[in-house]
C-alpha cells in the first residue's frame, strides 16, 4: 500500500465497539516523490526527530509512519494533512503530559509503529495502541525482557520441545502484543513488560483488564499487534 492509495483502501474490519481503521504499509512501496509530498507535512519537531536517525531506512520508516498518520487522522477530522496539530495526553502514571499521543482538537485515537520495511497505522473512536517488529536474530537472548511465561515458551520453541511456531516468530509476537498494550494505555516501557502476560501463541485475541488485544496481519519476517480499550 502506498501514501497514495491510502484513503482508498478501507482500514481493518468493523469493530463492534468502536470505529476502527488499521493500515500497514511496505516503506519500499513508497516511491521517493510520493514520501516529499508526505515530508512536506511533517511539522518542525517531527523533521527534526527524522533528520536524528543516522540510518536512511529508520529515517524513511519514520516518515512515512508520520506522514500515513497526518493522512488517516487529517481524513478522520475533515483537516488537510499539513494541518493536524500533534500533542500528548496525560500519562497515567504522572499526570505529565507526555502519554498517548493525540491531535489537538479532534475527537480521534491513534497510534504508529514503525521498523525499517514496515509501518502501522491505526485510528478509532477509543484509545487503542499498535506495534509492528521485524524478527530479530536472537530471540531467546531478548526473551528475558518478556512475561517470564512468556519466555520460558520461547525458550521451549528454540529447543524444540514446544510446538506452534518458531521462537523468533514467537518473540516477535509476544513483544508486539506488549508494546501494543503498554502505548495504549500511554505508559510505554515506564511499565515493567515482565507484569502482563499476553502469550507467544496464535491465539485469535487475548484480554487483559479492559482492553483486548490482538495480532495484525503484515508480510513474513515481521510481526504486530493491535491494543483496544473497550
Amino acid at each position: 500500500m502506498t501514501l497514495e492509495s491510502l484513503l482508498a483502501v478501507p482500514g481493518g474490519t468493523a469493530d463492534d465497539d468502536a470505529r476502527l481503521g488499521v493500515w500497514s504499509i511496505a516503506t519500499e512501496g513508497v516511491g521517493d516523490d510520493e514520501l516529499e509530498v508526505g515530508r512536506s507535512w511533517l511539522d518542525a519537531g517531527e523533521r527534526e526527530q527524522a533528520s536524528s536517525y543516522v540510518r536512511a531506512e529508520l529515517r524513511r520508516a519514520y516518515e512515512i509512519a508520520h506522514a500515513a498518520a497526518r493522512l488517516v487522522v487529517g481524513a478522520a477530522t475533515g483537516a488537510e494533512p499539513q494541518d493536524v496539530v500533534w500533542g500528548r495526553h496525560a500519562c497515567p502514571g504522572c499526570g505529565e503530559p507526555h502519554g498517548r499521543p493525540r491531535a489537538e482538537g479532534a475527537a480521534v485515537e491513534f497510534s504508529l509503529s514503525h521498523t525499517p520495511g514496515q509501518v502501522l497505522v491505526a485510528v478509532a473512536d477509543v484509545p487503542v495502541g499498535v506495534d509492528v517488529e521485524r524478527h530479530p536474530d536472537d530471540p531467546v537472548a531478548l526473551a528475558k525482557l518478556l512475561h517470564p511465561r512468556e519466555t520460558e515458551e520461547i525458550e521451549a520453541a528454540a529447543h524444540g520441545t514446544l510446538d506452534g511456531g518458531r521462537a523468533t516468530v514467537r518473540f516477535t509476537r509476544a513483544w508486539a502484543r506488549t508494546e501494543a498494550y503498554l502505548k495504549g494505555l500511554g505508559i510505554g516501557l515506564g511499565r515493567d513488560p515482565h507484569l502482563d502476560y499476553l502469550g507467544t501463541d496464535q491465539a485469535a485475541g487475548r484480554r487483559l483488564g479492559e482492553w483486548s488485544v490482538r495480532d495484525v496481519t503484515v508480510p513474513e519476517g515481521y510481526g504486530a499487534a493491535l491494543a483496544l480499550l473497550r
